[in-house]
Order: structure tokens, then C-alpha cells, then sequence
């Protein structure tokens, strides 16, 4: 049976297992997070993430919020649970060095750099990383040439927008209908002239 408690600002995990008991931390702001992620970014294997839902009326950080801050010290979220009614949990951990980052997550470097957000250990090697242009695949853009008020329309983009919904439609590439479900609905919306919001916040750079 799983249970839980809190102590001072963290949530203790409890499996009835002193070995498989786990602690993840609950913050209520993101400066606490950044304190955090300061202290222990080197050193820690993991932290799990308490985001409490909104009708438990709790402060909490935004989702974007909480990636922006691990972004800045190479940290990234991954695996995401359901605690209770009232919140949820997300895994963030070092990123491995053989991963690659998703445009949304470049997009999001991009704009940590700019505020000069990123810790100093990594703001070179996310500038190197950043200074690889966008390839935009031949036959996606065709696609959106094959109408005149698509192109049109997906000309007054702004290129971060642009950028994030084409990587959101090539990640799909190697499943062909997940692919085409993607294009199709990225274009009819681009016909209607309307922005895709996205996920977790994403729509902040566009």
C-alpha cells in the first residue's frame, strides 16, 4: 500500500518497503526549484516533481516553469504518475549526453540564453548546440505550397512557430499515419489562419 507524507517542503514516499521508499520534493515557487537544482545538479540522480492540481487550490510551479529551470541546468523531465486526487508526480533527471533535444526544448534554450538564464557550465555548449540551423523538410513545405492560403498564411508565422510544429510533425516520420495526421491538422489549421497552442506552455515562444 503506498502512502504519503509531508516534511518540510518534501513528500515522503512510502512502498511499506524501507528499500523501495522514494522521496520527491514539492515546491512552491520556482526560485525554490532553482536553489535546488543549484545545490545538487551534479551530484543528484533524480528528483520526482509534485504538481498539485488545481482543484487542490495549492500554490505550485508551472510546467513550463519547472522545464525552463531544468533546461538551465541540463536537467529533463521525463516520466509523469498520478499520486492522489490531488496531485501528480514527474521524474526529472540528468540529461544523458547521447540524447537529443526536442525542438520545443531548443526553442525554450533559445530564449533561457537570451535572459542568461543557463548556468555557466553549460552556456557555451548550448550555444554551440543552437547555432545548427533548422532543416525544414523538402516535402512538408511542399505541402503547405500546394495551397496558396496555407502558404499564405504560414508566411505571417513566426519562425519559432514554425519550427516547432514542423519538428512536432517530422518526430512522427517513421509512423505514416501518426505523420499525416499531424501534417493534415497542421495544415487545415494553418488554412484557418489559427495557431496550435501545444503543450505545457510552449506557445510562450511563439
Amino acid at each position: 500500500m503506498l502512502r504519503y507524507y509531508e516534511s518540510k517542503g518534501s513528500i515522503i514516499i512510502s512502498l511499506n518497503d524501507p528499500v523501495m521508499s522514494i522521496e520527491i520534493k514539492y515546491f512552491e515557487n520556482r526560485k525554490d526549484w532553482r536553489k535546488w537544482l543549484t545545490d545538487n545538479f551534479e551530484t543528484a540522480n533524480e528528483i520526482w516533481f509534485v504538481f498539485p492540481t488545481i482543484s487542490s487550490g495549492k500554490k505550485s510551479i508551472i510546467y513550463n516553469d519547472a522545464v525552463e529551470e531544468a533546461l538551465c541546468f541540463e536537467w529533463i523531465d521525463s516520466t509523469i504518475k498520478s499520486l492522489d486526487k490531488e496531485h501528480k508526480i514527474q521524474r526529472f533527471t540528468p540529461r544523458n549526453s547521447k540524447s537529443t533535444y526536442s525542438q520545443a526544448n531548443k526553442e525554450r534554450l533559445k530564449w533561457l540564453l537570451e535572459n542568461k538564464m543557463v548556468h555557466q557550465k553549460f552556456e557555451d555548449k548550448i550555444r554551440n548546440l543552437l547555432s545548427y540551423p533548422f532543416i525544414f523538410p523538402n516535402d512538408i513545405t511542399d505541402k503547405l505550397k500546394g495551397d496558396d492560403i496555407v502558404w499564405k498564411n504560414y508566411q505571417h508565422f513566426s519562425d519559432t512557430y514554425k519550427r516547432i510544429r514542423i519538428a512536432y510533425i517530422e518526430a512522427a516520420r517513421k509512423r505514416p499515419e501518426e505523420f499525416e495526421k499531424r501534417l493534415n491538422n497542421f495544415i487545415n489549421k494553418t488554412k484557418e489562419n489559427k495557431i496550435i497552442t501545444g503543450f505545457g506552455g510552449i506557445e510562450k515562444y511563439y
